[in-house]
């Protein structure tokens, strides 16, 4: 019995080694408010960790403000320990992009991303088109047509990345956030805009707007009977796309650890439920693959500033 328990114990596989770190509770910066769609995914991410005995514990704090630039800030000056993480999004970018930032992607150790969530282009209820061509054509017609999004952001730079792949241009109206855009766009003061999808499905359900087409790789579930921008003729996929980062020095087996740690958490049902109602999908991407996707996302967001005259940095 003895000879047959060690043969067992050695077959078993060793519990990870335990990671160092001076906390035993890490922030999990989540820099949007409380109630937010990132903080909301974030935080039953973070319950999920925890539930599974994550050490150190993972805790969400929110530092709101400056389209997120506080929080990255608050991040990036924090001790490498792992005592301290970032919740982002494509916004890192368009920040330092358009200079509210003076510091990137590249300025953290990205751990993960963790979802990517397409998105819906939407006309006003009466206008002059039904589908992506009628409104590209549109477009290039003497009166234009009017995009509603926020000024640098993410919004933004999905009509930029349409008209740089089809050689149109919008004409736009910036506005401060999400719940404006859909106001102006359910009113009729402007032509076309972004929302979620699972806004969009209850707005073209009761025919507040026109659902032209969802942004991901494949129709969305939500709106089976509305085509892709590429089945449509756009070469464009668009999500935003969350995931989590360390500061810049953090070590390669803290990168590891939380990657694992978010990893697992994902595949919890309960995520899993609130992804599906909230019109978003498990995309995660490990640390090495997660970098090679800012290094390429930043340099096509990058030409496309610089093309629009939006790029406000030295280099």
């Amino acid at each position: 019995m003895v000879a047959t328990l060690l043969i067992a114990l050695a077959a078993a596989p060793l519990p990870a080694a335990a990671i160092d770190m001076p906390c035993l509770t890490a922030r999990l910066i989540v820099p949007w408010g409380a109630g937010s769609g990132t903080d909301l995914l974030f935080r039953a991410l973070a319950d999920a960790a925890n539930g599974a005995s994550a050490k150190p514990r993972l805790e969400v704090v929110n530092f709101s403000g400056e389209d997120g630039v506080r929080g990255a800030r608050e991040a990036r000056e924090a001790p490498p320990d792992g005592c301290t993480l970032l919740a982002v999004h494509q916004s890192l970018m368009a920040s330092y992009i358009g200079g509210q930032a003076n510091f990137g992607w590249d300025a953290f150790a990205p751990v993960a991303r963790l979802t990517w969530t397409p998105v819906l282009i939407g006309a006003r209820a009466d206008a002059p088109f039904d589908t992506v061509s009628e409104m590209l054509a549109a477009a290039r017609g003497a009166a234009g047509v009017t995009a509603a999004s926020t000024k640098g952001m993410t919004s933004h730079f999905l009509f930029l990345q349409i008209a740089d792949r089809t050689g149109v241009t919008f004409r736009p109206v910036f506005l401060d956030g999400t719940r404006e855009r859909l106001t102006a766009l359910l009113s009729g003061t402007v032509d076309i805009g972004e929302i979620n999808l699972a806004s969009a499905q209850r707005h073209a359900a009761s025919g507040a707007l026109k659902a032209l087409a969802v942004t991901g790789a494949e129709r969305a579930e939500a709106l089976p009977a509305v085509p892709t921008l590429r089945e449509q003729g756009v070469d464009l996929v668009f999500a935003i796309d969350r995931g989590v980062m360390l500061p810049k020095a953090a070590k390669p087996e803290l990168v590891e650890h939380y990657a694992k740690l978010f990893e697992a958490a994902l595949a919890d049902p309960r995520v899993a439920g609130l992804l599906e109602q909230h019109g978003t999908s498990a995309g995660f991407l490990g640390p090495k693959a997660y970098a090679g996707y800012w290094q390429d996302s930043f340099a096509d967001w990058r030409r496309i500033a610089k093309e629009a005259d939006l790029y406000r940095q030295a280099d």
